[in-house]
C-alpha cells in the first residue's frame, strides 16, 4: 500500500505534483496491484522552506519512506525514469550519502567496522543530510526535481523505535528543507523480512520492525523556513 502525504500546497510545485502523480499511478511503475491514497498532511507545516523567484520555477523534493525491502530504491528509480520520459528534469537522491565526510563514518557503523552510542549515529544521520543541503536547494532552484530514497523521518522513526525521546530526535532535523510530496510505501514487517537482505545491525529483529512501522508513520518532522 502507498500513502502520500503533500506537506506544501501543490501550486508551489514545478509540475504542480500532477507529473509526479501520474507516475505513481502507472501500472507499468509498480510490479504489482498498488492501492493508492492522497493525503494532505495536517498541521502548521504547510508551506514549503524553500522559496526560488517564481512559484511555478522550482524542482520538487518527493521523498520516499518505509521498511527496508518495500521497494523504496526501485520505486524512486522509477518514478524518475517515468519524469525524465516526460520531459522534467529529476535526479535520485539516496540518505545515508555514503560518499561524504560523515557519510563515510555512517558507512563505517553500519559496516561494524565502529561502534558508535546511539545518539552520535542519529546525529552523524542528520548532519549527512545537512551536508547536502546547500546543493539540494541549488538543484531544486534550478528546476530539477528530486526524488529521494529516505529523509528526515526514516532518521527520526529509526531513532526513536530504539527507544530515543522522539522530539530529540526531531530537533536535529528543523532547518532542513520541507518535501514537497512523501510517499510511504506500507509492507508489512514479515512481507519484508521475506525478501531478504533486511536491515542493519540490531535494527533487523523483527519486534523492532514492528516499531519502526509504528515510528515510521508518525515521525512528522517540523522542518524550518529558510
Amino acid at each position: 500500500m502507498i500513502h502520500a502525504s503533500f506537506p506544501t500546497a501543490c501550486k508551489a510545485l514545478n509540475f504542480g505534483a500532477r507529473a509526479v502523480r501520474r507516475s505513481l499511478g502507472f501500472q507499468s511503475c509498480f510490479a504489482r496491484k498498488v492501492l493508492v491514497r492522497w493525503i494532505r498532511m495536517e498541521g502548521k507545516n504547510q508551506n514549503c522552506s524553500l522559496r526560488g523567484g517564481r512559484g511555478d520555477s522550482r524542482g520538487a523534493l518527493v521523498v520516499l519512506e518505509g521498511l527496508d525491502r518495500c521497494g523504496k530504491t526501485t520505486q524512486s528509480a522509477r518514478l524518475v525514469t517515468n519524469l525524465e520520459r516526460v520531459g522534467y528534469s529529476a535526479e535520485l537522491w539516496r540518505f545515508p550519502d555514503r560518499t561524504t565526510s560523515v557519510g563515510k563514518m555512517i558507512s563505517s557503523y553500519l559496516s561494524n567496522e565502529s561502534q558508535l552510542d546511539d545518539h552520535t549515529i542519529h546525529l552523524l544521520f542528520s548532519a549527512n543530510r545537512w551536508e547536502k543541503r546547500s546543493l539540494m536547494e541549488s538543484k531544486l532552484k534550478s528546476g530539477t526535481t528530486l526524488v529521494v530514497d529516505r529523509y528526515s523521518y526514516s532518521g527520526v522513526a529509526f531513532s526513536s523505535a530504539k527507544g530515543l525521546d522522539i522530539e530529540w530526535c526531531k530537533a536535529p532535523e528543523i532547518g532542513l528543507l520541507a518535501p514537497d510530496l512523501v510517499v510511504y510505501l506500507d509492507i508489512p514487517p514479515e512481507k519484508a523480512a521475506e525478501r531478504g537482505g533486511y536491515g542493519v545491525r540490531d535494527t533487523s529483529s523483527l519486534s523492532f520492525r514492528r516499531r519502526l512501522v509504528t515510528t515510521i508513520r508518525s515521525s512528522a518532522v517540523p522542518h524550518g523556513r529558510s
